[in-house]
C-alpha cells in the first residue's frame, strides 16, 4: 500500500509540474503592458487593445518585450517610436497581429544597442546585400531603414518561431513578403543563414 501511495503521489507531482510548465510561464512571465488607445470612443481600437492583452496572456512575451508602452491607433502605419503603435489591420488574424508586435519590438532591440554598435551591422548588411530596392513596397522608403529592416524582420521571424512554431512563423513571413517590405522579407526567406550569421557576428538578438 505504501508503495502504491508513494507512486500515486509521485504521479500527482509530475502532473502538476507538467501543467505548470505548459500553462504557467505565459501567465507568470509576460510583463504587464501599458496599453492605451488613441481615441477613447473607438470600439475597434478597444478591440485591438483586448487582442494584444489576450496575446500577452496566451504567449510568454517577456523575452520579446523591450518597451511595455503600447498604443493602438486606427489607420496608422505600425511604428516603434516614440511609442510602439499598432493598428487594427490584423484583428482577425492573431498570428499576423503577434508578428506585428514582435516586429516593432525588434526595432527596440536595435535602439537599445545604440548607433555606435549598429553602424558595423549596417555596413555588413549593405556589403552582403548590395542594391537593395528600398522603394515601397519593396522596402520602407529609405535605404538605411530598409537595410536595418533585414535584421528586424529576421528578429521577427525568430520570435514567431519560438512563440508560434516554425510552420506558422514561416506562413506569416511569406504572407508579408507579398504585402510589404517585399525585397526585405525575400532576402530573409532566401538567405536566412547568411542574415543570421551577420546578426550573430554583430551580437544582435533577443
Amino acid at each position: 500500500m505504501k508503495v502504491r501511495a508513494a507512486t500515486a503521489y509521485l504521479g500527482f507531482i509530475l502532473l502538476l509540474e507538467t501543467v505548470s510548465s505548459a500553462a504557467g510561464p505565459a501567465f507568470a512571465q509576460t510583463p504587464s503592458l501599458k496599453i492605451k488607445t488613441k481615441h477613447h470612443d473607438d470600439p475597434g481600437e478597444e478591440q485591438g487593445k483586448l487582442q494584444v492583452m489576450r496575446l500577452a496572456q496566451q504567449y510568454n512575451l517577456k523575452k520579446y518585450t523591450i518597451t511595455r508602452d503600447i498604443l493602438i491607433e486606427r489607420g496608422v502605419i505600425p511604428h516603434s517610436k516614440p511609442t510602439l503603435t499598432l493598428n487594427l489591420r490584423f484583428l482577425d488574424n492573431d498570428d499576423l497581429a503577434l508578428s506585428s508586435y514582435v516586429h516593432e519590438q525588434g526595432h527596440w532591440v536595435l535602439t537599445e544597442r545604440g548607433p555606435r554598435m549598429n553602424r558595423p551591422l549596417l555596413a555588413e548588411l549593405m556589403r552582403a546585400f548590395p542594391g537593395l530596392d528600398y522603394r515601397q513596397p519593396s522596402g520602407d522608403g529609405e535605404e538605411i531603414g530598409s537595410y536595418y529592416h533585414i535584421a528586424v524582420c529576421m528578429l521577427e521571424w525568430q520570435a514567431m518561431e519560438a512563440l508560434a512554431g516554425p510552420e506558422r512563423a514561416r506562413k506569416a513571413v511569406e504572407w508579408k513578403s507579398h504585402d510589404h517590405y517585399k525585397a526585405i522579407y525575400a532576402i530573409d526567406l532566401a538567405q536566412r543563414p547568411a542574415v543570421e550569421s551577420i546578426l550573430v557576428r554583430n551580437g544582435v538578438g533577443w
